[in-house]
């Protein structure tokens, strides 16, 4: 990852993110979900696989993780995606596998063991999964020039006990919100079965106590929806909705990962990744970290009542981002923001000025149109592997000493801050040599020239815990 930063306070917590291929293309060797620090050193690498939002949530009382994996789609059907959502504890063990038993109709007659999309997967506090899921479904297109008789995505979520599988609530995009609302040009789509016209596209949903927030990113719209399916409030990008006209600043197009701050009876603020842009309109407006202030109830007078609260732009660095993408406001009390640019392989944290002009770290791991971020997180994380660390002792083929060094790794670990290194003569008679300072994801150690036996043991608030295999250096 290349980095830059302004050498102002950074907020606590790792990155947690996934990377993917952008196209066809392969970019990555090996993609994974993965945590790392803010200076680029990895902490966690996960298992091999396509996977898209890695995110830090609490679960019965717990801290846990979590992150989609399954199969991302192209062609007619692009931008969605049919796989699980796998819940790990603190020790990396799988606790919870979320697949609900609900049946698709999915384009070309596809079938898939679990059908969650990639777009959502969120905790809530009753201990619920919320995810997104989109199925292909018969719909009157003729509203919009289309036929009658046509083809869209009817875009769902679904609330699901992680620990039964069970549906306990579905709501459906299409009994709720006029296909007239869609920005989405047709382009032909909603022909057939095979090209269901995706002309809502959902892309995150969270509760607010025992209500949604629900967001539309082809509608331009985030909506507050019942615990009966009902639409209370509907905030519009382009309109302002139910809340009236919006400050020249606080308009949004196509944005992902809407999520509701401070709420209370009288107002709520709300922030979104606002992309700006769409394929076929990308480069017209920056992408913006926004953040709007929301009186409760709404108000559709003339004058505006929407205010805004944050407006991040990179001045110096303007991207226009037309798929995915996260944001994360006042990290940890701190006031400073951090967005991921989805397609564009690039994070930025902000300090607490409103503008975007305090730009305080800047974080890339790949090239445009070959690496993507679907989201990306700071958050705070302990992790504490249940595995043994990883030894590796190799001989010294230089001249200089020393004879030999050691390599110690622990995939995960987050709270090692030295190892406990014991030599000996043989495997049953190891004594200590001392301590090293943990230097990251593998620090590197010397061995002692008469050693022909090495283990070490994670040091952890003061105290040795895990130890290492027993390796035998071969001198």
């Amino acid at each position: 990852m290349d980095i830059t930063t302004n050498g102002k306070p950074l907020a606590p917590g790792y990155i947690v993110t996934t990377q993917s291929d952008f196209s066809a293309v392969p970019a990555i060797k090996a993609p994974a979900p993965l945590i790392m620090t803010d200076t680029g050193e990895l902490v966690w690498n996960g298992p091999i696989l396509n996977a898209t939002n890695l995110f830090v949530q609490t679960y019965e009382n717990q801290q846990v993780l979590h992150y989609w994996s399954g199969l991302s789609t192209a062609g007619g059907n692009v931008g969605h995606g049919y796989g699980n959502v796998t819940i790990l504890d603190t020790s990396y063990n799988v606790i919870a596998t979320v697949c609900p038993h609900v049946e698709l109709n999915i384009p070309g007659n596809q079938t898939f063991d679990c059908i969650v999309d990639i777009h959502e997967s969120f905790l809530t506090d009753r201990n619920t999964m919320l995810v997104s899921v989109y199925n292909a479904t018969p719909i009157d297109l003729s509203p919009i020039g289309g036929p009658v008789h046509g083809w869209g995505f009817d875009c769902l979520f679904l609330e699901v006990d992680p620990k039964t599988n069970d549906v306990l609530f579905t709501w459906s995009a299409q009994d709720h919100v006029p296909i007239t609302h869609t920005h989405q040009p047709r382009n032909g789509a909603g022909a057939n079965e095979s090209f269901p016209f995706d002309w809502f596209h959902i892309n995150s949903v969270v509760n607010i106590g025992d209500n949604y927030l629900v967001n539309g990113r082809h509608t331009w719209e985030t909506y507050l929806v019942d615990s009966k399916g009902n639409i209370i409030w509907t905030i519009n990008g382009d309109t302002g909705g139910d809340f009236g006209l919006l400050p020249e600043d606080a308009h949004f197009r196509w944005q992902h990962h809407s999520r509701p701050h401070n709420v209370s009876n009288s107002s709520v603020s709300i922030s979104w990744f606002n992309n700006n842009n769409q394929a076929f309109d990308n480069g017209t407006n920056p992408t913006v970290g926004l953040e709007l202030l929301l009186p409760l109830p709404p108000s559709n007078l003339s004058s505006a009542s929407v205010q805004t609260i944050r407006h991040l732009v990179d001045a110096k660095d303007n991207l226009y981002v037309d798929s995915q993408g996260s944001y994360e406001v006042d990290l940890y009390g701190t006031g400073n923001g951090f967005i991921t640019y989805g397609e564009i392989p690039v994070m930025k944290e902000f300090g607490p000025d409103t503008s975007g002009a305090d730009v305080r770290w800047t974080g890339r791991v790949g090239g445009d149109n070959l690496v993507q971020l679907y989201r990306g997180y700071k958050q705070i994380w302990h992790g504490n592997p249940t595995g043994k660390p990883s030894l590796v002792v190799e001989k010294n083929n230089a001249t200089d000493c020393p004879a030999a060094y050691g390599y110690v790794s622990w995939n995960g670990a987050t709270d090692v801050t030295a190892w406990a290194v014991y030599e000996g003569s043989s495997s049953g008679n190891l004594t200590k040599a001392g301590d090293v300072g943990f230097k990251g994801f593998e620090t590197k150690f010397n061995v002692d020239a008469d050693a022909r036996y090495v283990q070490v043991a994670a040091v952890v608030n003061g105290t040795e815990t895990t130890k290492s295999e027993v390796q035998r250096l071969g001198i």
